[in-house]
């Protein structure tokens, strides 16, 4: 993670400040978060941790490790319903509980 040290205080408008609210509710993330993110797109100004400044954004679920990692498994044939009976027999052991 980047080490964040500098604090910078601004005002903005009652429409920025609205809209910027609007993106981090739609992305979920922090306002700060979405004003870096700003920051690097528009002005290409990364934080020095590679870590944080090479984080994958919008990367799509193929180019992950796991994708297809259960591909050639023969216990679950359909993926779908073998996801509802694991969630059935979790549901079951909470509800003893």
């Amino acid at each position: 993670m980047a080490n964040l040290t500098k604090y910078v205080g601004t005002n903005l408008s009652d429409n920025q400040y609205k809209r910027l609210m609007e993106i981090a509710k739609e992305r979920q993330k922090p306002l700060a978060s979405i004003i870096r993110d700003a920051l690097k797109q528009v002005y290409d100004i990364p934080p020095k941790d590679q870590e944080f400044a090479d984080k994958p954004k919008n990367k799509p679920l193929r180019d992950y490790e796991f994708y297809c990692m259960w591909k050639d498994r023969t216990d679950m044939e359909d993926s779908v319903q073998w996801v509802r009976k694991q969630r059935e027999s979790w549901e079951e052991r909470l509800s003893r509980n």
